[in-house]
């Protein structure tokens, strides 16, 4: 064993991890230094924007009326209830179509919204540092890790709402098999919140499918229709459940489309990977369609696999990530941020530095640490360019699940195959 190896296994890999990731942000606030900026439009938006924290204060526009709806809103109506108060702390103009980019830009929307943002960042790297029995300079590494990930540039700087569905839906993940009853039922309300905010993390609730949770199983689903319907009341009335799946249709079908110009830039969905390179390859046509449907059902039965045969609880999260992340038509980079829960569940449960950590933590590295570099498919329409971020951190993704895939597939057959061994000795030594 190299003595340079013998120096790092005596870390954890939570801690060899940090370091690569510290590394890489030296360098990346190295390189927009000598870049004057320019890496800027390698990590977030390229093209038109409205305002600070857009996402936000649209949605804030949304609510403020009470008809989200007619503004083609995508969200179920508890966040909109949410953020009605919000258009009362920023007073603007929330009737025209773009009058919330003027309240964004106020001195209250912009203390309003970073606000918000840093107690909910706060309160994630807080639950995470728990669970990692991280404290003071843990902590702070912890915050700076996230902070400085694609996802987390990217989510800010569009201000959406998803760090807010990561918070609840990772206080679930870490509490719902929790000793203490309070927390267990706290974090299936905490699953019926980022649920009701985001609608895929319902997925999550195949953790609670088991004889022994079947009452929380009820309790989740009562919790989740209440937390769905009753907010309807305050944004049109019952009338808008079909107005609400509409627009996701719409707007679904207007992003594989393409209508909006987008690009193929900052989505990390398995369809816009590839579609992508087909285009650039010039291989339009059903042929390449029909290949894309492929690759997406390929990567649907490798999350079923994991989720079913997976050893480590770390590894079946991981998988029910990808349905938030790989397989939405409209999924962009920020829905990485997501995977701060598998991550960290990786890391508690694994203390000492082996080998085979070396892999997971690479793979780690490429998702999670900026690479402002460069851009590819430059030839192809759309204001967004793919990333070397998004590039690299899609194809990481996929490489994880395929590994976790086919170590829970060798798992399964090697337990299998011993068991089946040792059934004749178990009947010889009956006899005997």
């Amino acid at each position: 064993m190299s003595r340079k190896y013998r120096r790092l296994n005596g870390q954890t890999p939570m801690q060899v991890y940090t370091k690569i990731a510290f590394i890489g942000i030296l360098v990346c606030i190295a390189y927009a230094v000598l870049s004057k900026g320019e890496f800027i439009r390698h990590l977030t938006w390229t093209g038109e924007t409205a305002g600070i924290y857009p996402d936000l204060f649209e949605s804030v526009r949304d609510s403020a009326n009470h008809y989200p709806y007619d503004w083609k809103a995508i969200y179920p109506p508890l966040i909109y209830t949410v953020l009605y108060f919000f258009s009362k702390l920023v007073p603007g103009d929330y009737v025209t179509l773009r009058g919330f980019a003027d309240a964004s830009e106020t001195p209250n929307g912009l203390l309003v919204g970073t606000l918000f943002f840093m107690i909910v960042t706060v309160a994630v790297c807080v639950l995470a540092a728990e669970r990692l029995g991280l404290k003071n300079r843990g902590l702070l590494e912890l915050m700076i890790v996230l902070m400085f990930s694609p996802a987390y540039l990217f989510m800010l700087e569009r201000g959406n709402v998803v760090i807010l569905a990561l918070l609840c839906l990772e206080y679930y993940t870490f509490n719902y098999e929790s000793d203490d009853p309070v927390k267990r039922e706290l974090a299936l309300i905490a699953l019926a919140f980022a649920t009701c905010m985001k609608l895929y993390p319902v997925f999550f609730g195949v953790l609670l499918l088991r004889k022994d949770k079947l009452k929380e199983v009820v309790r989740c689903i009562v919790y989740g229709l209440v937390l769905f319907i009753v907010p309807f009341f305050a944004m049109g009335g019952l009338k808008e459940i079909p107005h609400l799946f509409e627009n996701i249709t719409k707007i679904s079908v207007d992003t594989i489309a393409s209508t909006k110009g987008f690009g193929y830039g900052f989505k990390v969905n398995v369809g816009n990977i590839w579609g992508a390179i087909t285009e650039h390859l010039g291989m339009n046509g059903s042929g390449a369609e029909l290949v894309g449907s492929i690759l997406l059902l390929a990567v649907v039965v490798q999350i079923v696999v994991v989720v079913l045969l997976a050893q480590e609880k770390w590894e079946k999260i991981y998988s029910l990530t990808m349905i938030l992340t790989l397989i939405p038509s409209f999924s962009w980079i920020y829905n990485e941020i997501y995977l701060l829960i598998p991550f960290v569940l990786y890391f508690a449960a694994h203390r000492t530095m082996k080998r085979s950590d070396w892999g997971y933590i690479l793979l780690f590295s490429l998702i999670t640490v900026p690479l402002p570099y460069a851009s590819f498919f430059k030839s192809l329409p759309g204001y967004h360019k793919v990333s070397l971020s998004t590039l690299t951190g899609n194809v990481a993704m996929l490489a994880l699940l395929m590994l976790l895939c086919v170590k829970s597939v060798l798992t399964f057959v090697q337990a299998r195959t011993s068991k089946s061994e040792s059934y004749p000795q178990d009947q010889m030594q009956a006899i005997e």
